[in-house]
């Protein structure tokens, strides 16, 4: 189906503003077994106009294997090491980092990363979790809830938009503390 000129305007204008301005993106660190829920959160995000570096897409083993293959599946990089690259990529260059809780090495290894490069990174805490020294020192903020982490980057999302220009009229102190590090924004 052929685009009119005035779709093919507004495409072509949409394609301009996101090449200047592009999406707020979002990667979600964490544990294999919760990719339901990081695809429901992920859904959530991309409803608030978050672009989602999505891992869980990548991580899907074949149907047909046995539970133990499924797990040798999943400790081994397929595709040449794709999976890895993308996750690294992901982890310094999004500009929001998401820990969900309680997740393992590999989660806590992509925190790291993006810690490094001082990525704000909010953190999720699992129902019974209490994260170590190291993973709790490396997350920005960290809330209890999905619904709170949604308002908190909301807020961030509202801020950013604006080019950080109104963050001082901002109350929220988890808003603040991780806009302060949005690198993209920041320069």
């Amino acid at each position: 189906m052929a685009l009119t000129p005035r779709q093919e305007l507004n495409f072509k204008t949409l394609r301009q503003r996101e090449m200047f301005n592009p999406p707020f993106s979002v990667y979600i660190a964490a544990s294999f077994r919760h990719k339901h829920g990081v695809r429901l959160l992920g859904s959530k995000l991309r409803a608030m106009k978050c672009h989602i570096l999505d891992w869980t897409d990548k991580a899907t083993p074949p149907p047909d294997l046995t539970p133990l293959e499924r797990r040798v599946w999943m400790d081994t990089d397929r595709e040449g090491g794709q999976v890895y690259s993308f996750c690294k990529n992901a982890c310094l260059t999004a500009d929001m980092l998401i820990y969900y809780g309680t997740s393992g090495q590999d989660a806590g290894v992509e925190i790291g990363l993006a810690a490094a490069t001082g990525l704000p990174v909010l953190g999720i805490r699992g129902p019974l979790e209490a994260p170590g020294l190291m993973l709790h020192g490396a997350v920005t903020h960290w809330v209890n809830e999905v619904e709170e982490a949604l308002n908190v980057i909301g807020g961030v999302m509202r801020h950013a938009a604006q080019s950080l220009k109104t963050l001082d009229t901002e109350h929220d102190a988890a808003v603040r503390c991780l806009c302060a590090k949005l690198k993209r924004f920041n320069k």
